[in-house]
């Protein structure tokens, strides 16, 4: 069984949060055995075992026993990486949702607890579901899995609506009142799931960021990213993953991703060597696997796919699309539609 870990994006998220409540964020990470330098690649995975020392630590230092609540409040989309931002284009609440029940372990990867959602009655039940004990019970961290749940949900929808019911298996972290005015709705403590309570009619809300064709991109992404968080990422897993954040803005320089994975260019092709792979290589892998995604499964014009890949003209995407397929882009849409 695949140990737990968290994103380094969340757990770089817990670390702000603690240095904004007074924390000493250097002694924390030396307390729990963690570089700073670890957190700067935001798909890195980090042992479950450390989020956790890290939120428990943070609440002994900072005094406050609603850290977690705290950590929660501040969620926005780069907190939880490419899950956010695949949320965040998502075209309503509903949607968005479905993205956190099916990429949520990029955020939190355990055997332990899963996302489960039932809708029924006019209500909707999204639960933080404990299946196995094979990990500690943490209220702190629970606290902010909800309370994140919240804040990222209000901040996409752009309204503050109260939950009908919130529900947590362990007891107050503090003052309940905190609890109760944060989700503007009363808190059952010591109930037998870790829970959050809405109406139905809120799925249908829309997303103000809501952005079709980035969305599709994304999803690319999350897909790949969720393929990985069950083992330790390779550079060049790394690697595909900044080329689809960068492709469409032309920004795939070697100079410029080495400097991102933080090292040198030489470095990263000595890397890359042992491996097998070539920077370029990689590129041209990418390239078309994107490629081929976009052609079978979009109506996007070769010329925006071109773009989108890092392209400046159609031409020179048809080329390198000719080179590798034997046949145009154009002609392989045509062969995948007669066919």
């Amino acid at each position: 069984m695949h140990p737990a870990t968290a994103s380094a994006a969340f757990v770089n998220h817990v670390l702000n949060t603690a240095e904004q409540y007074g924390c000493d964020g250097e002694l924390l990470l030396n307390e729990i055995g963690l570089q700073r330098e670890r957190l700067a690649d935001p798909i890195l995975r980090i042992p479950m075992h450390q989020l956790r020392a890290l939120l428990e630590l943070a609440v002994r230092m900072s005094g406050l026993p609603h850290f977690g609540l705290l950590v929660g409040a501040a969620v926005r989309p780069g907190s939880y990486g490419v899950l956010g931002a695949v949320s965040m284009t998502s075209a309503t609440l509903g949607e968005s949702m479905s993205m956190i029940r099916r990429f949520g372990k990029i955020v939190f990867d355990s055997p332990s607890s899963q996302t489960h959602i039932v809708i029924g009655d006019g209500r909707v039940l999204l639960e933080d579901q404990r299946i196995t004990e094979l990990e500690p019970y943490c209220a702190c961290q629970q606290d902010a899995v909800l309370a994140g749940w919240t804040a990222f949900g209000r901040w996409l929808i752009g309204s503050s609506a109260a939950l009908l019911e919130v529900q947590m298996i362990h007891p107050a972290q503090g003052d309940a009142a905190l609890y109760d005015e944060f989700f503007g709705c009363p808190v059952q403590f010591n109930a037998p799931r870790n829970a959050l309570v809405f109406p139905e009619a809120m799925l249908a809300a829309r997303i103000q960021g809501a952005d079709p064709r980035t969305h599709k991109s994304l999803l690319l992404e999350a897909d790949l990213q969720l393929g990985r968080s069950y083992a330790p990422l390779s550079v060049i897993g790394r690697l595909r993953a900044l080329l689809i954040e960068h492709m469409p803005g032309g920004e795939v320089s070697l100079d410029g991703l080495a400097s991102e994975l933080a090292m040198s260019p030489r470095t990263l092709q000595r890397k890359l060597a042992a491996e097998g792979e070539s920077f370029s290589q990689v590129l041209e892998t990418m390239r078309m696997e994107l490629a081929d995604h976009y052609l079978r499964r979009t109506d996007s014009s070769v010329m925006e796919i071109a773009l989108m890949l890092g392209f400046s003209q159609a031409s020179a995407f048809s080329h390198a699309f000719r080179q590798s397929r034997g046949i145009s882009p154009a002609d392989f849409r045509k062969t995948l539609r007669a066919g």
